[in-house]
């Protein structure tokens, strides 16, 4: 992954100019040097705990479930959002909160590969006006959230529901 390049780069480049950090503490800060709100720990599970207290059904949804294993839990991409967590009452929002038109680029600054080349136009042709297995319809103006993952926030009534629509 390039992400991982990068941190492995910004680590010796550290280590050449004499600054003694540990390999952790250089991978820590990668989100950062990536441009993200947030840390993100390759390689080593984070921990979203203090977030699923709220937000339950973040706990199996592909998009939190799989970047947490990999290292990229909810404050990389939404910052601490200290204020947030100490809502009881949902009012404030996170830290940092993205709009469709910032979803795909957010996602390239790690995934490179999935730029909006042919093999993405092409796969929006085919599934246009087509519903994909999360409930969401595709169009051309689809964005990464559009096919992956259920990645919403949902009313609490509704967050211990299964995140796979009817009928599947």
């Amino acid at each position: 992954m390039e992400c991982r390049r990068l941190c492995r780069s910004r680590f010796a480049w550290l280590l050449a100019a004499g600054v003694v950090v540990s390999a952790a503490a250089a991978i820590h800060g990668c989100g950062r040097f990536l441009g993200m709100p947030g840390p993100i720990t390759l390689g080593k599970k984070t921990d979203n705990s203090h977030c699923l207290v709220c937000h339950l059904d973040f706990k199996k949804e592909t998009i939190s479930a799989d970047h947490e294993a990999e290292g990229v839990g909810c404050e990389s991409c939404h910052g601490n959002s200290f204020a947030h967590g100490d809502d009881e009452f949902n009012i404030t929002t996170p830290d940092v909160t993205y709009g469709r038109e910032e979803i795909g680029p957010l996602c390239r600054k790690c995934h490179k590969s999935h730029a909006k080349g042919r093999t993405y136009k092409d796969f929006l042709k085919k599934w246009e006006d087509e519903r994909r297995p999360n409930g969401r319809m595709i169009s051309a103006n689809s964005v990464c959230t559009d096919c992956h993952g259920n990645h919403a926030v949902l009313t609490p009534d509704k967050q211990l529901e299964p995140t796979t629509p009817k009928g599947q």
